[in-house]
Parts: C-alpha cells; sequence; structure tokens
C-alpha cells in the first residue's frame, strides 16, 4: 500500500512554479485550482438571470480557468476549489451550481469534438479532391494532343490536385494539435471534484 502511494506522488510531482501557483492536494495528489469569490452570484455571467443549474459562467472567470488548463500539463489531474463566505453556505444551491458548471463545460466539450469531426470531414474531402484531380491529370494526359491550352489545363489539374493534398496534411496536422489538447482539457476538468470551501465573513 505504501509503494502504490508513492508511486502516486511520483506521477505527480511538481516543477516549481506549478509548486508555487497551484496547491496540491495531500490525498489525491490533485492540483488545486483556487477561485476566491465571496458569494456565489459573482460565479455567474452579471447580464444572465436564468436559474443556476442553466446560467452562463462570468467571462473573465471563463478565461481565467482556461489560463488554468493551459499552464497545468495534462498529466496533473485538477480539483476546483470555489471559496465563499461562511454566510453563503447553501448546500442545495451549490449542488445546483455544480451541476451548472458541468454542463456548461460539456457543452464546450462537445463543441471541440464537433469541430474535431468537421476537420477530419474537410481533410477526407481535400485529400479525395485531390486524388481525383491527378487521377485527371494522368488519364487526360495520355490522350490530350500537345497544345499550349492542353498543356496549361493539365498543369493545372496537377497543381490543384497537389495543393489539396497540401491543405489535407497541413489543416490535419496544425489544426488538429490545439482541438484535440482543448478535448483533453475539458474531459479532464468534467472529471474533477468541485468543491466549495467557506471562510469567514472580514
Amino acid at each position: 500500500m505504501k509503494w502504490e502511494k508513492a508511486e502516486k506522488y511520483r506521477k505527480y510531482k511538481k516543477d516549481p512554479f506549478l509548486n508555487e501557483m497551484y496547491p496540491q492536494n495531500p490525498e489525491t495528489g490533485n492540483l488545486i485550482i483556487e477561485i476566491l469569490l465571496e458569494k456565489h452570484i459573482y460565479l455567474f455571467n452579471e447580464w444572465d438571470n436564468a436559474s443556476f443549474k442553466r446560467r452562463d459562467l462570468d467571462p473573465d472567470l471563463i478565461y481565467f480557468l482556461e489560463e488554468c488548463f493551459q499552464e497545468i500539463p495534462l498529466k496533473y489531474d485538477i480539483q476546483l476549489n470555489i471559496a465563499i463566505t461562511e454566510e453563503e453556505r447553501d448546500l442545495a444551491r451549490e449542488a445546483d451550481i455544480i451541476k451548472g458548471i458541468r454542463t456548461q463545460y460539456t457543452h464546450y466539450l462537445r463543441a471541440e469534438k464537433r469541430s474535431l469531426k468537421e476537420l477530419f470531414m474537410k481533410a477526407v474531402l481535400y485529400v479525395i479532391t485531390a486524388f481525383l484531380l491527378l487521377l485527371a491529370a494522368s488519364v487526360l494526359e495520355g490522350w490530350l494532343i500537345v497544345h499550349p491550352l492542353t498543356t496549361t489545363l493539365l498543369q493545372g489539374f496537377y497543381v490543384g490536385g497537389w495543393v489539396f493534398a497540401w491543405e489535407a496534411i497541413s489543416s490535419f496536422s496544425f489544426n488538429r494539435g490545439p482541438i484535440v489538447r482543448k478535448v483533453k482539457e475539458h474531459q479532464r476538468f468534467l472529471r474533477a471534484p468541485i468543491q466549495f470551501v467557506y471562510m469567514k465573513q472580514k
């Protein structure tokens, strides 16, 4: 049992920057993202009057969380601690808030997965277009009479085919990475514990 615990904490060994920015839960090894708000209402967009289960998070809070997600390597699990005053304690409301936060990030996850699927379909379309253009060029090359116009047409097919092929490779190779990272960040956050901690009113 001691060996298993030692292995777990070897996995969560942090660099000096993470040591300064994010405390570690001594029981789970999760890195803790701390949010000091004092009141529940500060979590949400001030223009949104929906219930806590459906209310959108404050844009500044979303930006802060996204920055934290990017700073913390994906190999580390995380948890969210929301600090409010003792007077704000309301377990039923807090359960609704946690549900609302998870619902919003579930939507974000679905959007990123949809973007990844659209990127894949676009790459497939580019590959098919490239194949058809290059195939047409190779077939027509043996049929067409040598002429400046036909030569230009064939070159256009070849160039177009290779352009589409490169576009498929570049878009999937370069654009896929950030989306996959977002998907993993949202998945990590959705499995992260969210808890409220209470402080005395000053």
